[in-house]
């Protein structure tokens, strides 16, 4: 029976993996066994992870398939890989593909990204899981958090997780209180362990996303023990300068793929990667979107959070929308625009926090006679340590390199090695 399992490590830079001394047995084994470097798009501002997915997923690039922004798949029905191999008369399941809709009949599971607005399998469990880890993913930033989501998620870590990563579990629990990025970790730890218990539905072809080594590039990568360029960008109180969040991801990662490597037909996937960045620039995102927004007296219908620092407004009419445009346009702190990013669509705005500096407490902002202070309606998500870059990285294991698509190609062609598989005869 024909098995596949895509493997999705998120923006991993296997570049620098390679400075690391041998003690990750698998990543080397990948390094050492065929792992090739490909090609996104060349335009920066169309270098992200979910454009880059949707590529491997629809086998075009993005002009092509014209999907900017994480969750706008939700609105536009393109078929992917997942429907095209269950057409086939194949089963399929997925684990958080990243702006992924389900358009499954009847997937073996699914469970959906926590930014794209799509249905789970339907199962009691995918659903709550589901709603689970978008709450949690998208208040990461805040300090208040709802105890009724900690027990329910309690319940189905206690359902899904394996003995045998107990103590890493633990280590990773105990030490998130103070340094954030370990809940990271947690997370994706813990969703291998709920993939590896799905598999046992036998599906011919899975995904499985991992975020915790993008995340941390982007926040922690000037922490790597490899790289002695931009560190003093890491401000003093930032993070203790002898931890690197970069090795500890490829701890895990390693421990992850041991799971896999010489068990499966496995296809492993980066989508694009990440470099130095070399200017100081923060991140922040708004603590209650709904609360800020009837702050400003903007008239919407709905409120969609997006990663990190973005979110989509929906509006029922074009005056709202036209007004509510300026508000946002013409908020400043320090003459500097709070939201510099905003995309006008035919009912909504797609709208990024681009502030780059520190926003202290006396920092205000004045609208319509208002004096806001500005500090208490957001949180600091991290300085930016990563940017993306074109360069991606594909893996196929032996067994199925004659699927393997050229070196330096674009990642639309994993879509095609995919199809290929399932369209080759046993």
């Amino acid at each position: 029976m024909k098995k596949l399992i895509l493997i999705q490590l998120n923006e991993l830079n296997f570049d620098l993996v390679k400075k690391y001394p041998k003690k990750f047995k698998n990543l080397n084994y990948l390094l050492e066994n065929g792992l090739q470097k490909n090609n996104s798009e060349q335009q920066y501002e169309l270098l992200e992870p979910w454009i880059q997915w949707v590529s491997v997923y629809t086998g075009k690039t993005a002009t092509e398939h014209k999907i900017f922004r994480l969750g706008d798949v939700a609105d536009i029905n393109v078929e992917q890989i997942h429907e095209k191999i269950e057409k086939k008369g194949f089963s399929v399941g997925a684990i958080l593909p990243m702006n992924l809709r389900n358009n499954l009949k009847k997937p073996k599971f699914f469970i959906p990204d926590p930014w794209t607005k799509t249905t789970s399998d339907g199962s009691f469990t995918s659903k709550t899981m589901h709603e689970c880890l978008s709450y949690f993913v998208n208040n990461n930033s805040n300090k208040s958090i709802s105890y009724f989501k900690i027990f329910t998620f309690f319940f189905i870590f206690l359902r899904f997780f394996r003995i045998k990563n107990f103590f890493k579990y633990t280590k990773y629990f105990l030490n998130s209180f103070k340094h954030k990025y370990r809940r990271a970790l947690f997370l994706d730890l813990f969703l291998n362990d709920v993939h590896i218990k799905m598999l046992k539905k036998k599906p011919n072809f899975s995904s499985i996303f991992f975020n915790a080594g993008a995340h941390i590039q982007h926040h922690y990568l000037l922490n790597s023990k490899y790289i002695s360029n931009n560190k003093s960008l890491n401000l003093d109180w930032y993070l203790p300068s002898d931890l690197d969040p970069f090795e500890e991801s490829l701890e895990l990662y390693d421990l992850i793929l041991n799971d896999y490597i010489d068990k499966y037909n496995i296809i492993i996937a980066t989508g694009l990667t990440q470099v130095p960045y070399d200017i100081i620039k923060f991140y922040y995102r708004l603590n209650n979107h709904k609360n800020f927004l009837e702050l400003l007296e903007i008239d919407y219908i709905d409120v969609l959070p997006r990663m990190t620092r973005d979110f989509l407004i929906k509006f029922n009419n074009q005056n709202s929308l036209k007004k509510a445009k300026n508000i946002l346009e013409n908020l400043k702190i320090n003459d500097i625009k709070l939201f510099r990013d905003i995309e006008q669509r035919s009912d909504s705005l797609f709208v990024t926090l681009t502030y780059p500096k520190e926003i202290i407490k006396n920092d205000k902002i004045f609208y319509n006679e208002k004096i806001i202070d500005i500090h208490k309606y957001v949180s600091f998500v991290g300085l930016k340590n990563g940017k993306h870059s074109s360069e991606s990285f594909t893996y196929f294991s032996p067994e199925i390199t004659h699927f393997k698509p050229n070196e330096n190609s674009h990642v639309k062609e994993i879509y095609q090695s995919i199809s290929h598989f399932f369209n080759e005869k046993n």
